[in-house]
């Protein structure tokens, strides 16, 4: 991740078409990313003490190495936002594909939920976050999701290397 911006996700007229996750690096917080650095502050702390017990205060001017992977999903009503963070204190290996440059990590999962002025977040526990280590893995790798209206289900999926990894599709219902 060299960006600190989240890149917005198109909106679109069939939200249960797969789409891309988008990434934001929040080692260094902007405008941009605020939503979801506010959503991790704790976790974030969690890892900015992790690295300082260490003794590396390389990132005093910001946050120790952290980024994450988010969808959000819109409506008149209410917006939700589904992400997954990675850092080094808080994340465990689930798979590497070195051949894709593609690493597979569970990291800490987390839903909020924006109505009006008010927000809950709930911690969802593990989920798997992909890690690129060769721009053009992102051809054929991705981390993906959907939202069924219908069942108000939010779907998520993970390929490396044009196949699906084992243990990262699964489904969230969300709460009305």
């Amino acid at each position: 991740m060299e960006s600190t911006s989240a890149k917005a996700q198109a909106v679109t007229a069939d939200p249960g078409a797969w789409r891309s996750m988008s990434y934001a690096n929040l080692q260094t917080p902007s405008a941009a990313t605020a939503t979801y650095v506010d959503i991790w502050k704790d976790a974030i702390e969690k890892n900015n003490r992790h690295y300082e017990e260490r003794g590396d205060r390389r990132f005093s001017g910001g946050n120790a190495p952290v980024s994450e992977a988010h969808f959000v999903i819109w409506s008149s009503r209410r917006s939700v936002v589904f992400s997954v963070l990675d850092t080094a204190s808080q994340c465990e290996p689930k798979a590497a594909f070195p051949e894709s440059g593609a690493t597979v990590k569970l990291c800490p999962m987390r839903i909020a939920i924006y109505e009006g002025l008010q927000v809950r977040t709930m911690d969802g526990g593990k989920a798997c976050f992909l890690e690129l280590n060769q721009p053009s893995a992102a051809g054929s790798s991705g981390a993906y999701a959907s939202y069924d209206t219908t069942s108000r289900t939010l779907k998520t999926g993970m390929i490396v290397n044009h196949a699906a990894v084992d243990g990262c599709s699964f489904d969230v219902p969300l709460p009305r």
